[in-house]
């Protein structure tokens, strides 16, 4: 039987979201952010928003500090765009695995 840990719940990642107003496009982004940092320790937030037309502002602060990108697209495609963000930076930031030299 295997059983997955959830480390991070979802009440300690806050995710909040300004300027879409479709319920079904902020669930979505919600849920998708909070999956991707369930397994990262600590409290963190993300926040969405619009900076100009078309223009968004996305900010992450947790343990690692804050991490904002400025980027375009329309709304309908956020949900993707954000989740491609915050996966490259997680995959990124991840230290690599190097055992010790003696």
């Amino acid at each position: 039987m295997s059983v997955v840990l959830n480390f991070v719940p979802s009440e300690r990642v806050a995710v909040i979201i300004e300027g879409i107003r479709e319920s079904a496009l902020l669930t979505t982004i919600a849920r998708d952010v909070r999956r991707m940092l369930r397994r990262l320790a600590g409290r963190w937030r993300v926040c969405l928003r619009p900076v100009d037309r078309g223009c968004w502002r996305l900010e992450l602060t947790g343990a690692s500090g804050r991490h904002v990108w400025l980027f375009a697209a329309p709304a309908s495609s956020l949900a993707v765009i954000v989740v491609e963000k915050l996966e490259a930076f997680l995959d990124r930031s991840a230290a690599p695995f190097s055992p010790a030299v003696i």
